[in-house]
């Protein structure tokens, strides 16, 4: 099976795994708002309104029970008077839009129902949400009505960014993102263990500078290290900052208070979630405790999918026998490399390589020692260029190197030095070519690859230059 079929699979594998885990993540989001509302009910309903997701102690006093309302229609639960009104207000939440308004049921008790859009991933709104809240104690139902739409509406948009995030840095953003709007805080941060695994490093902020922040896990009474180690959340005031991890986080980000929240994924602790405020706080309120508790673990699944989304995009760019980028990523950085050279007005320079007579060594020593060549020399060559320059293979036996800042004799010297050090004996062939200043990457590459076959024809074992299409005033 190919690598690309490989990778595919894999994608395939990963988005519905994700997709499984993101249904049991909605569901427990929703449970936990009505669990809140003691006056309420959620519901979730599809595009077809037939509903997928029904929760809350409103039900239970209706004589509702969830089991017989999940996988029906709307028109099947309502009464026929009411369906269609109904229909229309969730058919507006499908097209976009937010409305409220009073339902009276078939217990004769009057409800308010708010309907809104709810969008999973990227723009697209895959259903509907509604929450139910009896009036029957009028000023308090208003009062849980305006908290819950709250609640709703900033985990939906938190939710929705994280769903847009499959890029690992732009997840953890959206992470902190996410959490500062639902604690309406002015700072949020997301640690992850360091390389050492003896402390936390901060890999996204938001509403502060903590570049290079490193938090110590020894001093076990910080509110990072409860978190992180015994997978506790952790309020810290100034007034009460015992551990210097704490203090020094207080002290960058100007905040009075911070909760320090773990980030669980497979029954672990992966990281701490750290929301700060600027004003004094005493404590944090059960609903906020578990809208934060429930946005980490939305957290842990999008931090993990977007994780795996760049495994899964680094080996599309990577060639698995040798470990160098493939051809696709040569020719993604090239351009950018030109550009720089652009900005620069340096040199640039483009080499292919070709080892000499492959398949005849295939044939002669076997294919698995042919990969061992093919490996060999990559790591050689590797190895013997500068830190900055591009090695990839570009397909079969051949290779493509990416010189920046080397003239035509810069670059002859350095694949002169490839050459010689090609393993088992093997020679291999060059052509060079150096970047007029203008021309596209394909034409430069066409150049490097002629320069190469006439290498070829001449006897092998050789580097030919590609004649300059320009002065080397060129590049300024």
């Amino acid at each position: 099976m190919s690598m690309p079929v490989v990778i595919a699979l894999a994608a395939l594998v990963a988005v519905g795994i994700w997709s499984v885990l993101l249904a049991r993540r909605r569901a427990r989001r929703y449970r936990l708002l009505a669990e809140q509302m003691p006056q309420a009910a959620v519901a979730v309903f599809d595009r077809d309104l037939r509903f997928r997701l029904v929760t809350g102690p409103v039900l239970e006093r209706a004589g509702l029970r969830p089991k017989d309302i999940v996988g029906r229609a709307l028109r099947d639960v309502v009464p026929s008077a009411q369906a269609e009104p109904l229909a229309a207000h969730c058919r507006a939440a499908l097209r976009g839009e937010t409305r409220t308004f009073e339902y009276r049921a078939r217990d004769g008790r009057e409800y308010w129902l708010r309907l809104a859009p709810m969008v999973e991933r990227g723009s697209r709104i895959s259903g509907g949400l509604a929450v139910v809240l009896d009036v029957s104690d009028h000023q308090r139902a208003v009062r849980e009505l305006r908290h819950a739409a709250a609640d709703v509406e900033a985990v939906t948009e938190a939710t929705r960014s994280l769903a847009r995030s499959n890029a690992p840095t732009a997840a953890r953003v959206a992470v902190c993102e996410g959490a500062r709007q639902v604690a309406a805080a002015p700072v949020a941060a997301l640690f992850e263990p360091a390389p050492d695994g003896r402390g936390l490093v901060a890999r996204a902020v938001v509403g502060a500078d903590l570049r290079g922040m490193y938090l110590s896990l020894a001093d076990e009474s910080s509110g990072a290290a409860a978190a992180f180690g015994r997978a506790e959340a952790a309020f810290v005031t100034e007034g009460d900052a015992r551990s210097e991890p704490d203090r020094d986080f207080l002290r960058r980000t100007e905040a009075l208070a911070v909760l320090w929240h773990p980030v669980i994924r497979d029954k672990a602790a992966i990281g701490v979630l750290a929301v700060a405020w600027r004003e004094e706080i005493t404590g944090v309120s059960l609903r906020l405790s578990s809208l934060i508790d429930l946005l980490a673990a939305e957290a842990a699944v999008a931090i993990g999918r977007a994780d795996l989304f760049g495994r899964l995009e680094q080996m599309a760019r990577t060639d698995d026998l040798t470990g160098l980028p493939n051809r696709r990523a040569w020719q993604e950085q090239l351009p950018t490399e030109l550009a720089r050279a652009w900005r620069e007005e340096r040199p640039l320079c483009v080499a292919m390589l070709d080892l000499d007579h492959f398949k005849a060594f295939n044939d002669r020593q076997g294919h698995q020692a042919g990969d061992r060549l093919l490996k060999q020399a990559a790591a050689a060559w590797r190895t013997s260029l500068r830190p900055y320059d591009t090695l990839a293979r570009y397909g079969g036996e051949e290779f493509s190197v990416i010189l920046p800042g080397c003239t035509l004799d810069d670059a002859l010297g350095l694949v002169e030095r490839l050459r010689q050090q090609t393993p088992e004996g093997e020679t291999c062939s060059a052509g060079i070519a150096e970047w007029d200043g203008s021309e596209q990457a394909e034409a430069l590459v066409g150049r490097a690859d002629a320069a190469l076959y006439r290498a070829k024809r001449a006897g092998r074992d050789r580097s030919i230059m590609s004649p300059q299409q320009r002065a080397p005033e060129a590049h300024r």
